[in-house]
């Protein structure tokens, strides 16, 4: 009977660790892909990195420049020259605006293209699994620019949206599906994983051991969470297709940054429930620990007889 108990507790112990590695890629897909305020804050930093700030640059220069072909070559070279000068409109305060408007409208698309539904808007997905952002509204602020310095040619252009590559996957289609069944588990995974951590625990022989056991448990699934993140970051970045790999690892990173600090708080809250059942247990090693700390901390009744001092009374 106590083999079986063990048995049924180590099952369950399994399931709370890989249940908590799945509650926390669910409710991080669940949080980025239905609350707007939370994806906003997240990408909202990426206005001010270089980085993305020079691949928007590269991107709207090399866009217009495309359209000027059939100018005099001295009007396109002009024209460059404007737009690198234009650097300062995206790292003002204005680009920020206008980025973190930009990406507020694309949060609906963007969901639903994650979800599979995606419908032609700010955010688009093509066959091969490329997401990307229209700098319309940037451009356009762009081509003002351009006008009031004195360059008027580009009122002779037609409006044009310029898109800049935000994701490619070709695993887009599977990870569509992915995220889907994530999405819907973030409503009960999180409980089901307490719940087997609870019942193991208490089908256990030994509780205070099964205790630890779990907390190493969900400490070993955040480890190879994070593991499997650094994988996945090298693999993507390693991808040739991608325009600007400086401005990927920035998207990338804030994009992951939320993940990465549930990981963390899910670590040390595994290690500090380990710690403490493994102290609390009835262990050999644990009661000679037990010994010893309280051989450290000195008792009530002495401390309060090394600190007192008899006061002496009146004279007889």
């Amino acid at each position: 009977m106590r083999s079986i108990r063990w048995i049924v507790c180590s099952l369950l112990i399994v399931l709370a660790g890989l249940g908590s590695a799945g509650s926390v890629l669910a409710l991080f897909v669940h949080t980025q892909v239905n609350d707007t305020d939370s994806y906003v804050e997240t990408v909202a930093p990426l206005a001010a990195d270089p980085a993305v700030q020079s691949a928007v640059v590269d991107r709207l220069t090399e866009e217009l420049t495309q359209r000027l072909d059939r100018f005099p070559q001295v009007v396109t070279r002009q024209a460059e020259r404007l737009v690198r000068r234009a650097q300062s409109l995206v790292s003002s305060d204005q680009f920020a605006t206008l980025w973190t408007a930009a990406n507020r409208q694309a949060h609906a698309q963007l969901a639903a293209m994650v979800t599979g539904k995606a419908t032609d808007g700010i955010v688009r997905a093509d066959d091969s699994g490329t997401v990307t952002l229209s700098l319309e509204p940037v451009m356009t602020e762009l081509r003002t620019n351009l006008r009031d310095r004195g360059f008027t040619v580009v009122d002779r252009l037609p409006t044009f949206d310029p898109q800049f590559e935000i994701l490619q996957s070709d695993e887009l289609v599977r990870a569509q599906d992915l995220s889907n069944i994530l999405d819907r588990a973030a409503a009960w995974l999180p409980w089901v994983s307490l719940a087997c951590a609870i019942a193991a625990v208490a089908v256990a022989p030994r509780r205070m051991r099964a205790l630890s056991l779990v907390g190493l448990a969900t400490a070993v699934a955040m480890i190879a969470l994070v593991v499997a993140l650094a994988v996945v970051r090298r693999v993507y970045l390693q991808n040739s297709d991608i325009p600007s790999s400086e401005a990927a690892v920035a998207a990338y990173d804030a994009l992951a940054v939320s993940l990465i600090s549930s990981i963390r708080v899910l670590l040390a809250c595994g290690v500090a429930v380990a710690v403490v059942g493994y102290v609390a247990g009835g262990s050999r090693s644990a009661t000679l620990m037990r010994a010893r700390i309280s051989q450290l901390i000195p008792r009530g009744s002495e401390a309060n007889s090394s600190t007192h001092r008899e006061v002496p009374g009146p004279p007889r």
